[in-house]
């Protein structure tokens, strides 16, 4: 049934880890590679006609194989699935920071530009928060009409002048 048949190489990554599965490998298995322990590897193929290895080499210089391949051509589709994945991830993270500066920029710029007109406008802060009346108000008292420090309701001090 070709409806069910799975591709001959999976891989995701899943939180920190790797995850491979090699189907066609000799014997098929699956593969967890933990990203956050191991900073510094390389992923590579060893082998002869009929015993390819795809493995895991050190920074000493150390390999160590993860999946045995009886056909070149399948322990290069693994290779290439793998690689794929982890440029995956160094991209994400290289476009997260880049998002991340994009936005700051952005916003910076906004707060300028706002900040640039309310200044080219006069803006106030008094006038912001306290605006003047409108034409149809009745204007304040003269201020001669009051006596200074004596409290006065609002009522008198706003009614229009006799």
């Amino acid at each position: 049934m070709p409806f069910f048949r799975k591709k001959p190489i999976e891989t995701r990554l899943v939180g920190p880890n790797l995850v491979a599965a090699f189907h066609n490998a000799n014997p098929p298995l699956v593969w967890k590679f933990d990203l956050d322990r191991n900073h510094s590897f390389t992923v590579a193929l060893q082998g002869e006609d009929g015993d390819w290895e795809l493995g895991i080499t050190s920074p000493k210089g150390e390999f160590y194989p993860v999946a045995h391949f009886l056909v070149r051509e399948n322990a290069e589709e693994a290779l290439a699935s793998v690689q794929k994945i982890l440029m995956k991830k160094r991209c994400s993270k290289v476009w997260s920071v880049i998002r991340f500066l994009l936005i700051l920029i952005v916003v910076a710029g906004l707060l300028l530009v706002a900040g640039g007109y309310l200044m080219a406008t006069g803006f106030s802060r008094m006038g912001f928060l306290m605006p003047s009346l409108s034409a149809g108000s009745p204007p304040a008292a003269p201020s001669a009409m009051i006596p200074s420090g004596v409290p006065v309701p609002a009522d008198q001090f706003l009614q229009a002048p006799r």
